[in-house]
């Protein structure tokens, strides 16, 4: 059989709700059977997630399922599932998400076409039956773009800050390089980090507008329902972004937007005060002022001089931490 065009990746645990919806999407992309694959990778689930996607194989070209009698984690089974496919294009896509109608052909159609090693698109959010649409940071559409020049503009929203897995699709050459794979140690926020490992490694990608990726909000099972130890693996993701800046030189600008990264996401998980055990919250100020510590205090006074009055009030138990950790040094 010959190569197909595109894989689209699975991870699937536990998702017997919602597997099928997402797996009929993508009977409706505008796609020849013979031009794509799925591959669903079956992530140690208890309920009939597994028994569903079977079922659906028979319906697809190809299709393949690889199963894991435990659970690895996401980062390990969208690894898994990129080392399994064929594809010259990779496409992910989650177990509770879905691809409106043609997506993905329009995505195929502008990767092809553009020569660049990714494409992306803007998200839409799905929360109960409200949708909100989230455009990714960039204004020039369908036209290849330098991935260095889309890292930093001033202060605003960048495409590092569009970690989106399941808005893109991506080369095989980078999944052949080491690049496309992800962290594998953090148990969430591994998109973060990824994404800025694709900004920093590669060369080239476009925007395009395209029908849409449907990301599903408020779903009981997803790791950001509840507020635990786990949330607390951006400040990691943010703290190997930060590192991954610093590996060249003439990358200082990088650094500090990194660096920013941090506290914003900070200040955003600290709006959720209130869900917090005193634990937790003490592991986030402490985990924040430890991965800021490498910045000089240039880079410090840079960051904190762009906060507004209301953002530096939430950070204060972070900065004041900061400044213990700075002075017994």
């Amino acid at each position: 059989m010959d190569q197909p065009s595109l894989s689209v990746i699975i991870p699937a645990k536990d998702v017997e709700p919602y597997i099928a919806e997402t797996l009929t999407s993508l009977k409706h992309q505008g796609l020849r059977p013979d031009e794509y694959e799925v591959v669903v990778v079956n992530d140690g689930s208890t309920d009939a997630t597994g028994e569903i996607a079977e079922r659906y194989a028979q319906t697809f070209e190809q299709f393949r399922i690889v199963t894991n009698d435990a659970p690895t984690g996401l980062p390990a089974a969208r690894n898994a599932g990129m080392l399994a496919s064929t594809g010259r294009y990779i496409a992910f896509i989650d177990s509770d998400d879905w691809f409106a109608n043609g997506h993905l052909r329009v995505m195929l159609d502008a990767i092809e076409r553009l020569g660049v090693q990714s494409v992306r698109s803007d998200v839409i959010h799905a929360i109960g039956k409200r949708r909100e649409l989230r455009q990714a940071p960039v204004f020039r559409r369908g036209v290849p773009l330098r991935t260095k020049d889309h890292i930093v503009h001033g202060w605003g929203l960048t495409m590092v800050d569009f970690p989106n897995a399941f808005s893109g699709i991506f080369a095989r050459e980078l999944l052949d390089d080491g690049t496309l794979l992800f962290n594998e140690s953090l148990r969430s926020a591994e998109d973060r980090e990824w994404n800025w490992r694709l900004f920093l490694y590669t060369d080239s990608f476009a925007v395009v507008d395209a029908p849409g990726a449907y990301y599903r909000r408020e779903v009981p099972t997803s790791i950001t329902a509840v507020y635990n130890e786990t949330q607390l693996e951006f400040i990691r993701s943010c703290a190997l972004s930060i590192a991954e800046t610093r590996k060249r030189p003439g990358q200082e600008a990088f650094s500090v937007k990194a660096l920013h990264n941090l506290f914003a996401l900070a200040d955003a998980h600290l709006r959720r005060r209130d869900e917090m055990t005193r634990q937790i919250y003490h592991r986030l100020i402490h985990g924040v002022a430890e991965a800021a510590s490498s910045a000089s205090q240039a880079e410090l006074n840079e960051v904190i001089g762009s906060f507004r009055r209301d953002r530096m009030q939430r950070l204060k138990p972070v900065l004041r931490q900061l400044d213990r950790k700075r002075e017994s040094a």
